[in-house]
């Protein structure tokens, strides 16, 4: 499958590209006291460009940009090395905002996000849970007219330089008894429980009991573990509280819909990786001769090269199939496993034939490629290891029956035979 770009994707691609390859080391050095001073320039520059608003719904001022044209932003972010929180603080937190705000929070937020004055991120990953659709553990509790957050929240991008943090939450039984419209959706697969998600402005007032610290990542991105100690929310803080509704469906579909994006980056960031190995392997001489010339060499480029296509083919599946639309969660999630399934098996090879094929020079933080392989590994593990996502999407395709029919071709009649054996035998 190749996907044929239109005018406007061709053109977000090639600026992209073409503004990302003038930036002095935009990739490295990899660890600075403050890493944020090297892409502060350039978020101003994307918010004139318009990356920031890409992904926004036209009502809320952005360009109503799907999931092709926002990952096509995000390959040239990998092919580049780009350490910008665009993930959290575009993908999900703006997002989210534009998905369960009320008017008067997108109209305070959004407009500042978008040019870039302001940054948004998600704080939602937790320690001892990989599974970033499962319940969560930080819990929301009714106190008065507003809540108290307890619980914490593990590597959350650009946290200590944000100006808000939108917190994720379950509510316990009493507070979800007191939110109108709040049954949960029976697709989204949480055993019942109810979340929310909290704005806690940063710059301000910080709320008693919010507590960073702040750390990098193995790529060298600035992050900070968050703990909430009784953090006490007023009522207005719930995106959404006019509706009151469970958010887990929307936050479920935009998780997936941003998990299928980071496998965008990585998909750059193999083929950066891959396009500097075979150069080096064109230079570097060994016995008289190019070592790209030896056959165990052009074995390992021409099945980096095939690990290449197979992840973009997967990316570019899953993106589709989200602008065709999807009838809930559970598909957007689906999706996201199998992208990220074939993705994180892709960049594992890539990533650790590109530092093997350069030798002792792969691990120097001289070359790039060191910081293509650290961006790379972080990606294998940010959200789930892909055999973990391997074994949810099989489970998924048991439980429907869809593993009988192809993922790119028209279903056929049989898909709908609940026994494989009732048309296999015939």
């Amino acid at each position: 499958m190749q996907l044929t770009l239109n005018e406007q994707q061709r053109l977000i691609e090639e600026s992209a590209l073409n503004f990302l390859s003038r930036q002095p080391d935009a990739a490295g050095p990899w660890y600075d006291a403050k890493p944020e001073s090297r892409w502060l320039p350039m978020w101003r520059a994307f918010a004139e460009m318009g990356w920031q608003g890409l992904p926004l719904p036209a009502e809320a001022g952005g360009f109503d940009g799907g999931a092709v044209e926002t990952g096509l932003l995000m390959r040239a972010f990998g092919r580049y090395g780009i350490n910008v929180p665009y993930h959290g603080g575009i993908l999900l937190a703006a997002r989210l905002l534009a998905g369960l705000g009320t008017p008067a929070q997108r109209d305070r937020w959004l407009p500042a996000v978008i040019d870039g004055s302001r940054r948004l991120t998600l704080a939602h990953d937790e320690a001892q849970c990989h599974d970033s659709w499962a319940p969560r553990a930080t819990v929301a509790r009714r106190d008065g007219m507003g809540w108290r957050l307890h619980g914490a929240k593990l590597l959350v991008a650009d946290a200590g330089g944000a100006d808000a943090l939108l917190v994720s939450a379950r509510i316990d039984g009493e507070g979800r008894a007191s939110m109108p419209n709040s049954k949960p959706d029976p697709k989204a697969d949480t055993n019942g429980v109810t979340h929310a998600v909290f704005l806690l402005p940063m710059r301000d007032t910080p709320a008693h009991g919010l507590r960073l610290h702040r750390c990098h990542t193995v790529d060298g991105a600035a992050a900070a573990d968050v703990w909430l100690d009784a953090v006490h929310v007023d009522a207005d803080a719930m995106l959404g509280t006019a509706a009151g509704s469970d958010a887990t469906p929307v936050l479920h579909r935009l998780l997936a819909e941003a998990s299928i994006a980071l496998c965008w980056e990585a998909c750059g960031a193999m083929q950066a990786a891959f396009a500097r190995t075979a150069a080096y392997t064109r230079q570097r001489e060994q016995f008289g001769r190019p070592i790209a010339s030896f056959q165990t060499v052009q074995h390992k480029l021409a099945e980096m090269a095939v690990c290449c296509e197979e992840a973009i083919a997967a990316c570019e599946l899953a993106a589709l199939r989200v602008d065709a639309g999807l009838k809930d969660a559970s598909d957007a999630v689906a999706l996201a496993a199998m992208a990220k399934s074939k993705v994180g098996r892709a960049a594992r090879y890539v990533s650790q034939q590109a530092v093997q094929l350069h030798g002792g020079m792969g691990v120097s933080e001289e070359l790039p490629i060191a910081g293509l392989f650290r961006k790379l590994t972080r990606f294998q593990q940010q959200g789930g290891s892909p055999s973990w996502h391997a074994a949810q999407y099989g489970r998924a395709m048991l439980a429907s029956g869809a593993w009988r029919d192809s993922r790119t071709l028209p279903s056929s009649d049989r898909s709908s035979a609940k026994d494989p054996a009732s048309w296999i035998s015939n």
